[in-house]
């Protein structure tokens, strides 16, 4: 799948940044995305888990 210029730039960026290859950046925005529309259950932290208070 090929996009614009400035897409495709964004994307090299992104994947750069975020040390993702193109495919797993795809997933996580598609993801992301049907969370954000409701369409997919978004992950919620569990209360009680081990990372509480990490942050």
């Amino acid at each position: 799948m090929t996009f614009d210029d400035d897409v495709e730039f964004a994307i090299s960026v992104a994947c750069e940044e975020l040390e993702m290859t193109r495919e797993q950046l795809f997933r996580l925005i598609v993801r992301e995305w049907l969370e954000g529309y409701g369409f997919l259950a978004v992950h919620e932290l569990d209360e009680g888990s081990d990372t509480e208070g990490s942050a």
